[in-house]
């Protein structure tokens, strides 16, 4: 085959891709509005399948009260809704939100995430800090191809997020701009 027919071929394969991987995206449009927490509601035919993410645990070097507006902002900085926050319970839950990436929908059809953030006080000056990703989809993800690849972002992002919120914590001229 000539140079020429690859690179047609190349094109004419990388543009299908995109096709089927646009389609979910009329198809999701029919669908009624999403319900408060940001989880598009579902038909018994087709329920949704939640995978949650390995709990990421770490300890910081403050108190509960201080953390919570922190940890808050910080999702919100990577945009991210809150939809709840309970001081007392220390945990602060946010939307779910589709996840838009075109491999990502054509292995794993639509896919949306949410995060769990729990914090329990030790003592102190010191709370232990629950991070958790949970995915939600209508087909089974275990198994699946993408699955390794995602997991080992959503172990990067824990991590960034835990990073961003203690030196926020520990950056004096960040925590007093905190509304």
């Amino acid at each position: 085959m000539s140079l020429r027919g690859r690179a047609t071929l190349r094109t004419g394969l990388v543009v299908s891709l995109f096709l089927i991987a646009a389609l979910p995206l009329r198809a999701q449009a029919r669908h009624d509005p999403p319900g408060p927490d940001g989880l598009p509601p579902t038909d018994p035919e087709h329920p949704w399948k939640l995978l949650s993410g390995t709990p990421r645990v770490d300890t910081l070097s403050f108190t509960l009260r201080d953390i919570i507006p922190v940890a808050r902002r910080q999702f919100e900085t990577d945009r991210w809704e809150i939809f709840t926050v309970d001081a007392d319970r220390g945990e602060i839950v946010t939307r779910w939100k589709p996840m838009h990436h075109a491999l990502l929908r054509l292995f794993m059809g639509h896919v949306s995430a949410r995060c769990t953030l729990t914090m329990q006080p030790l003592g102190g000056d010191r709370t232990r800090m629950v991070f958790r990703a949970d995915l939600a989809s209508h087909r089974n993800l275990e198994g699946n191809p993408m699955l390794g690849p995602a997991k080992r972002a959503y172990a990067k992002a824990a991590r960034d997020y835990v990073t961003e919120v203690r030196d926020c914590l520990s950056t004096p001229g960040k925590l007093s701009s905190l509304p």
